[in-house]
């Protein structure tokens, strides 16, 4: 008789066919976020080289994890053991905040070698937050070009199209044949690591068009660029807002986009990793902005300079607060009278903030896109205030019923419904007005000039929290006959 199998004998049962495994991609990232611990953990200061070694061996981006998580010195000294341009890649893929950091506590023969190796964009994005000493003792250490080229992208304000450029773009003279012109462009592909396009400029650097790599290899070879190209590209002002610029990529779809300055001379290219960055930068600056908090502060920020971008705002904040306040004490009669108002308060001052907050975010995306200008403000207003009405009769219904179940046996049937027909007004009329406020104020405060999403939902919140006790408290003292016959609601 044959003996049964034991446990160890049995085999393994295969996961059903619709399990949910893990795809290669999770795996891989598990296994890159292990490695990249693995290597943090065996950091010490006394072995930089080795750390450098391990880095070496890891992509870009987690090799500037690794250098994310270790004190600046010991960064400082693991670059230096790195190749100075492995060091750049994984320098360019840090925040520029971290990097400058970085590069500030390297020796300076190292740290300008490193800067050398990086695109002339990501150079300048991490020397902005160098100390300035420190700056200029870089920069005349590098060499003569990419000195140049340093100095010239700084010339131009950080948040402008001249700012985000790089100085690494394909052009040839308009008079060279399109024999002369391939093996220049092959020359040249083993300089510049992307070739999103080639333009064409006369004898001055004017830009004049743009070649179609489809019309270059089948035309002639004695031709020349200036007949084949496309002429009138849309090219970019130096001058140009990133906003703007972002805003251009996307309507459109470009990879790339050239910059000229003002006499129409090509002086840079923006790229779409480049817009990309400015997306990520400007969405992080409106969020930062609307509770308050300084555009420029980061994680790594020093406490001192975080404690000044917020704190005024908090005064002003503060001082939208007693205005509140001052006005629950213009009805403290009433609410001596009806103290269950109490309870209600907060709700009808908080929904109104959330359905301000909603209608301030679809505002504020919409102006930061460039899809809403002053000639949909009207729709907007109508639409909010349609939002409002209908959100506030949901919400202040809902509120009306369990006020009237909740109390009716405290303060009896017509009391009770009396002071969820309140409530429920007051969130009706708040809801309204908040979300009107909330599509208004963007527009406001880009019309005085402010970034529409300066600190806005503190003045949002005075208008909804002022409003709301305002309409609670009147439409109260409207009932009062009805909320406290022989004392009423009051407990």
């Amino acid at each position: 008789m044959p003996t049964p199998p034991t446990e160890h004998d049995r085999p393994t049962p295969l996961p059903p066919a619709d399990a949910d495994l893990p795809s290669d991609d999770t795996v891989e990232a598990e296994q890159r976020a292990a490695t990249t611990a693995e290597v943090v953990e065996s950091a010490t200061a006394d072995n930089p080289g080795g750390v450098a070694m391990r880095i070496e061996e890891l992509p870009a981006a987690d090799g500037a994890d690794v250098l994310r998580q270790l004190p600046s010195e010991l960064s400082a000294d693991v670059a230096e053991y790195l190749d100075p341009e492995t060091a750049a890649r994984i320098l360019s893929e840090m925040d520029p905040t971290l990097a400058a950091t970085v590069v500030t506590d390297m020796e300076v023969p190292e740290a300008s070698l490193v800067l050398e190796y990086m695109d002339p964009d990501d150079r300048v994005d991490i020397l902005e937050h160098v100390p300035k000493p420190r700056h200029d003792e870089l920069v005349d250490e590098m060499a003569a070009l990419e000195a140049a080229e340093t100095r010239s992208l700084e010339q131009y304000p950080p948040d402008t199209a001249g700012g985000i450029m790089t100085t690494d773009v394909t052009a040839l003279s308009e008079d060279l044949t399109v024999e002369q012109a391939i093996t220049e462009l092959r020359r040249m592909s083993e300089e510049l690591e992307q070739m999103y396009y080639v333009y064409v400029v006369d004898k001055r650097g004017h830009l004049l068009g743009v070649l179609s790599m489809r019309d270059l290899i089948l035309a002639k070879p004695h031709r020349k660029l200036g007949e084949i190209m496309i002429a009138n590209v849309t090219a970019l002002s130096a001058t140009t807002d990133q906003e703007e610029v972002a805003n251009l990529f996307d309507r459109h779809g470009y990879m790339a986009m050239p910059v000229v300055d003002g006499r129409n001379r090509l002086i840079g290219l923006i790229t779409v990793d480049d817009v990309v960055d400015v997306i990520r930068e400007e969405a992080t600056e409106d969020v930062q902005r609307m509770f308050g908090a300084g555009a420029e502060e980061r994680l790594t920020s020093s406490w001192r300079f975080s404690f000044k971008m917020r704190v005024w705002w908090l005064v002003v904040n503060l001082a939208t607060a007693f205005m509140a306040g001052a006005m629950v004490g213009a009805f403290e009669e009433t609410l001596s009278k009806l103290t269950l108002l109490a309870i209600y308060m907060p709700i009808v001052a908080g929904m109104g903030g959330n359905a301000s907050a909603q209608a301030m975010a679809v505002t504020i995306r919409g102006l930061a896109t460039g899809r809403v200008d002053r000639a949909l403000l009207r729709h907007v207003l109508k639409r909010e205030l349609a939002v409002g009405v209908m959100t506030g009769v949901v919400c202040g219904v809902i509120t009306g019923c369990v006020a009237l179940l909740w109390h009716h046996s405290q303060a009896g049937w017509q009391a009770s419904a009396a002071l969820g027909t309140v409530v429920g007004l007051a969130l009706i009329l708040n809801h309204t007005l908040a979300c009107a406020s909330g599509a208004s104020i963007p527009f406001i405060m880009k019309k005085l000039g402010f970034d529409p999403a300066q600190s806005a939902t503190i003045f949002a919140t005075t208008i909804t929290d002022v409003g709301g006790f305002f309409g609670l408290f009147m439409l109260a003292k409207a009932f009062m006959g009805w909320m406290v016959p022989g004392g009423g609601v009051t407990p």
